[in-house]
């Protein structure tokens, strides 16, 4: 509402001056409009060249157009089609290869030369050329034709090519220059356009050569149609103060048939066409390159505004020059144009303050509301300041932000968020499906928690287990791995999904012999304090599972099922035969067997599987010296059933 309020305040006032005053401010638009020409030709340059070469440069990057086709062929074409359709203002867009290998895209609008030699389908609106070796190795050419869906309507027969891209003066020029390279004017044979080609060499092999020619005649098109006055006219000069462009059709044309000829066009023969030109040929060669300025030609006052084009590569140098007369627009005093200039301009001045203020007062609003959603994105639960604001519905959406929060926050106290970050970042999130992949799973339990559970207060064992899940979640986050479940006082944990880890059983590993580590300094405290300790035992087991998100349409879980699943489950109680801690399996210890200490306690029968299973204790890292954990292994060996 403030905002509407404040557009109405300044365009009122200014609609009421432009009412009142339209013969003064009709002086003062004979330069606004030549400069508001003067930008839209620069814009138009830039969409031409600028924008539009960024198709050469980004070709020059791609990696599917290192190799001559036919390698990634289609990949190529999708985005030559692409880009043809994109930049109608090009002739073509080609690469070319250092084995004389080609690939250009036409597009036939405005092009009916093109179409006329190539016989298209009728709606066809890409072409494709492709110059490749054939079975003889000389070169062979092959012609695709698209729709504007990209669709192929024909492809036709191999022929035999005579052109080679590496004999073109754009390659060659683009070979030698360290940069992108810009050719001469030039007439292109197939669609007898007068172009300009921009080359660079590709980022990755400076010997293939990416290339644009963009069609003079767009120029000239776009000039005849952005006029600012009935009699207003537009050129382009180049460099050297040669005429290139021009807006009249007549001179245009004369223009191209003489580039093409390779001839200096004739002022003398244009001037009949353009009195302008010789005075303006003259201004051009004493320098004059930007600014305004006016001079009489006849019975006429004209003014000329010149821009220098220094934007692009392609024209660089080149000046673009827009000519009006004066009779065609009001002559009111100097005076009144100044007052309502003046006046138009303080009141958009006070319009503009206004609505950047307030429009800073929102803009520090939305911010802070981003950066709390980008927290509550990444389940960054931390208290927030609330956000008070004026606005009605920045305040309403401040307040709807913090309840999802809290709303949020409350979830997160019963679903790990880690497993919530890591199936989020894995593309997994809602969908109700499960894939087969090679897991490590890692199992723990706690020695006579029931026992201790019975010898204890529970207020004491719930805090101590809270403490004791704090450091298994952190040993296992930090080793790369995700908590699936928490089972009582057990914990079930996986790597390599949901996210892929090519070192899990390795990370599996050094997680248990991690948790081993912190836990003997956890217990050393609890002894300390007379509290109980947490004896826990481990059993990993690497192998096939089934991983994905499983449940109800209301309500998913994100789980590993399999065989996988119950061995390390197993493993974990096998620890209470052999007194050991941690106990894996013989498909574990093949994958990370050079980086641990391993100890077999040969082949045992696992309830609820076929067949008996080598099991194996991880004693410690394997170091140049000795294994670490050796010394520590006697002593786990020896504990207590």
């Amino acid at each position: 509402m403030i905002i509407v309020l404040l557009l109405i305040g300044v365009s009122a006032p200014l609609l009421w001056l432009g009412f009142d005053r339209a013969r003064q401010a009709a002086l003062a638009a004979i330069d606004e409009q030549m400069a508001s020409l003067s930008e839209r030709i620069v814009d138009h340059y830039r969409v031409l060249f600028s924008d539009k070469l960024a198709f050469v440069g980004l070709v020059g990057v791609l990696d599917s157009f290192r190799a001559p086709p036919p390698d990634q062929l289609a990949e190529k074409i999708e985005f030559l089609a692409e880009a043809a359709l994109l930049a109608p203002d090009l002739d073509s867009l080609q690469v070319g290869y250092p084995d004389g290998s080609f690939i250009r895209a036409f597009n036939f609008h405005k092009d009916e030369q093109s179409r006329a030699n190539l016989k298209p389908p009728e709606n066809a609106t890409i072409a494709i050329q492709i110059i490749a070796p054939g079975n003889g190795g000389h070169p062979m050419s092959t012609w695709r034709f698209l729709d504007e869906k990209r669709h192929v309507l024909e492809i036709r027969d191999p022929v035999s090519a005579d052109y080679d891209p590496r004999q073109r003066p754009w390659y060659k020029a683009a070979i030698a220059a360290d940069g992108n390279v810009v050719s001469p004017i030039y007439a292109m044979p197939l669609t007898g356009n007068q172009v300009k080609t921009f080359a660079v060499s590709h980022a990755s092999d400076p010997s293939v050569v990416v290339a644009a020619n963009i069609r003079l005649g767009s120029i000239a098109d776009f000039l005849a149609d952005e006029r600012i006055s009935p009699r207003s006219t537009a050129y382009v000069f180049d460099t050297d103060g040669k005429l290139i462009v021009h807006s009249d059709t007549r001179i245009m044309n004369s223009l191209l048939a003489s580039a093409e000829g390779g001839a200096v066009p004739d002022v003398s023969a244009l001037a009949t066409l353009d009195p302008l030109l010789p005075t303006l040929m003259q201004t051009i060669g004493s320098g004059k390159r930007k600014g305004a300025t006016t001079f009489s030609a006849g019975n006429e006052t004209y003014v000329m505004l010149f821009v220098p084009v220094d934007f692009t590569s392609v024209l660089k140098g080149s000046t673009i020059v827009v000519a009006a007369p004066q009779s065609d627009f009001t002559t009111e005093t100097n005076v009144l144009l100044r007052r309502g200039l003046l006046t138009a301009l303080a009141v958009l001045a006070i319009g503009l303050a206004m609505a950047i203020l307030v429009s800073r007062m929102i803009s520090a609003s939305l911010t802070k509301l981003t950066g709390q959603a980008l927290r509550l994105k990444d389940l960054d639960f931390a208290p927030v300041k609330p956000i008070r604001s004026r606005i009605s519905e920045i305040g309403s959406l401040a307040s709807a932000l913090a309840s999802a929060r809290a709303a949020i926050a409350t979830f997160g106290l019963y679903v790990p968020k880690e497993l919530v970050r890591r199936v989020v970042e894995s593309d997994l999130l809602g969908d109700r499906s499960a894939t087969r992949q090679v897991v490590t799973v890692l199992f723990t339990d706690i020695r006579d928690f029931t026992t201790l559970s019975e010898s204890n207060e529970p207020e004491m064992v719930v805090a101590l287990l809270s403490d004791y899940f704090d450091l298994i979640s952190r040993g296992v986050r930090e080793n790369h791995g995700t908590i699936i479940q928490f089972l009582g006082d057990s914990v079930y944990a996986m790597w390599n999904a949901p996210v892929a880890d090519e070192d899990h059983a390795a990370n599996a590993c050094r997680c248990a012999l991690r948790l081993k580590a912190d836990l003997d300094v956890f217990n050393s405290r609890q002894r300390e304090a007379g509290s109980p300790e947490f004896v826990t035992r481990f059993g990993i087991h690497t192998g096939a599972a089934v991983v994905g998100n499983v449940g109800a349409e209301d309500r998913l879980q994100y789980t590993g099922m399999g065989d996988t699943v119950n061995v390390a489950s197993r493993l974990e109680g096998l620890n209470k035969e052999f007194g050991t801690l941690i106990l894996v399996s013989s498909h574990t210890v093949e994958a990370c067997a050079d980086r641990f200490v391993f100890r077999s306690l040969g082949a045992r029968a696992v309830k609820g599987r076929k067949g008996a299973l080598d099991v194996f204790e991880l004693v410690g890292l394997r170091t140049q010296d000795r294994p670490e954990g050796l010394e520590q292994a006697a002593e786990t060996r020896s504990a207590p059933k």
